[in-house]
């Protein structure tokens, strides 16, 4: 079982065993919290905001089979 220290600023680092067992990469996130006198952390997988671009083509399916200058005229017809 790996150990290691508490630094003077309470930063401890995660033997190389460990992180290679987790695939734990620097700037991944940990969930840490205490239970029954240990501290457990666990790796998460945040998901990364959504931004306009990644949002370009979504839905695109629903409109596969529909003519799109009928369906305007259709809507406009519709006011």
């Amino acid at each position: 079982m790996p150990i290691t220290k508490v630094s003077h600023k309470f930063q401890v680092v995660i033997p190389k065993e460990i992180r290679e067992f987790l695939d734990i990469s620097k700037g991944d996130t940990l969930d840490v919290y205490g239970k029954d006198h240990e501290i457990i952390m666990k790796k998460i997988h945040l998901r990364k905001p959504l931004s306009l671009k990644s949002l370009k083509g979504l839905g695109k399916e629903i409109w596969k089979d529909v003519d799109i200058e009928e369906y305007i005229n259709r809507e406009r017809d519709s006011w």
